[in-house]
C-alpha cells in the first residue's frame, strides 16, 4: 500500500506518508486501516505528507467520499489537528478541497506546501 503510518504515542501524533501512485480507494482504505490500528485514539493529531506522491489518481468525488467517511468517524470525537503537506499543485488543490469539506467537522484541517510549517502548526498550542 502506498500509504504508511506511524503512531507516535509520546507526541500523540500520527505521521502518515504517501508515495508513488495514490488512488481515492487507497485513501479510504488507509483511513479504515488507521481507525482499526490498536494504537489509534480519536484524540491524535496527524501530519499527512504527500511529498513523495508521483501520481494522484484522485478526483473530486474521491475527496468528497473521503471527507464523508472521516466526518462520520469523527462526529463524536474531539477536535484534532490534521496537517496535510502537499508541495505540488494537484495534491495541494485536492487537499484544499478536503480542508473546505471538513470545515464543519471536528477536524481542524490545514494544508501546507512545506513540512516544517506543518509541524510548527501541529505542535503550536491550540487557539481558543
Amino acid at each position: 500500500m502506498p500509504i504508511r503510518m506511524i503512531i507516535d504515542k509520546t507526541t500523540s501524533l500520527i505521521r502518515t506518508t504517501a508515495s508513488g501512485r495514490v488512488t481515492g480507494d487507497d485513501l479510504v482504505a488507509y483511513y479504515h486501516r488507521l481507525r482499526s490500528h490498536p494504537d489509534f485514539r480519536s484524540d491524535l493529531s496527524e501530519i499527512f505528507d504527500l511529498t513523495d506522491v508521483t501520481e494522484a489518481d484522485v478526483g473530486a468525488d474521491d475527496v468528497r467520499r473521503l471527507s464523508s467517511v472521516t466526518e462520520e468517524f469523527t462526529r463524536r470525537g474531539v477536535t484534532v489537528k490534521v496537517a496535510i503537506v502537499a508541495p505540488r499543485d494537484l495534491e495541494f488543490g485536492l487537499s484544499r478541497m478536503y480542508e473546505m469539506l471538513q470545515s464543519q467537522s471536528k477536524n481542524d484541517v490545514r494544508v501546507f506546501r512545506d513540512r516544517a510549517e506543518a509541524e510548527a502548526w501541529i505542535f503550536a498550542p491550540r487557539e481558543p
